[in-house]
């Protein structure tokens, strides 16, 4: 008996995978014998773009779109234990934006290490807005799930929840007090009451 599921829009990078980390790692792999170099720290993150703690990167698309970053990259704390349990009530789809490098590897990714989840929408931001409004997850009282405030605001879905730790690209949206779960036990509590 096929039962209807609610959709559950999941932002990939920085919700689902651990993408500050991992392109940490491989600037710390790849520049280490650089002049200048300084270690890069994870948690000391305060820019989308990592130029803060990475400035070595000449274009940080690059290091999204490598193969290393991928074979380095690891889930967030809980995350795929949470998405497996939110798989039994929800209809879970990620959707993301890169370009088509990052895209194919990140589509690969998924496929080795969520196949439970069968739905992606995967945006190439070649000349499009930096954001979700082209996708409508106005359906059935569907749920948004990013880190990014930009595409929590533009999205059409009415139930938003920002993911993880306040960043510049997210705190004007948790000082609205608007919905916000610090890790993925948080959202287990939210979604999975």
């Amino acid at each position: 008996m096929n039962t209807y599921k609610k959709k559950l829009f999941l932002d990939f990078d920085s919700t689902i995978a651990n993408s500050i980390l991992s392109f940490t790692e491989f600037y710390n792999l790849v520049f280490k014998n650089e002049k200048n170099f300084k270690k890069a720290i994870a948690d000391n993150c305060n820019q989308w773009d990592l130029k803060d703690i990475c400035p070595l990167v000449n274009n940080p698309m690059d290091v999204f779109s490598s193969k290393l970053f991928f074979e380095q990259l690891t889930f967030m704390d809980n995350a795929k234990e949470v998405l497996l349990k939110l798989s039994e009530q929800y209809e879970l789809i990620i959707c993301s934006i890169g370009t088509y490098d990052n895209i194919s590897l990140k589509s690969l990714w998924i496929e080795k290490h969520l196949p439970f989840i069968k739905n992606s929408i995967l945006i190439v931001n070649e000349g499009c807005k930096m954001n979700k409004s082209m996708v409508d997850m106005n359906i059935d009282n569907s749920i948004f799930i990013d880190d990014h405030e930009s595409n929590l605001y533009s999205s059409n879905c009415d139930f938003k929840i920002c993911f993880g730790k306040e960043y510049p690209w997210n705190s004007k949206w948790i000082a609205e007090g608007n919905k916000h779960c610090i890790d993925w036990l948080e959202v287990e509590k939210m979604l999975l009451p």
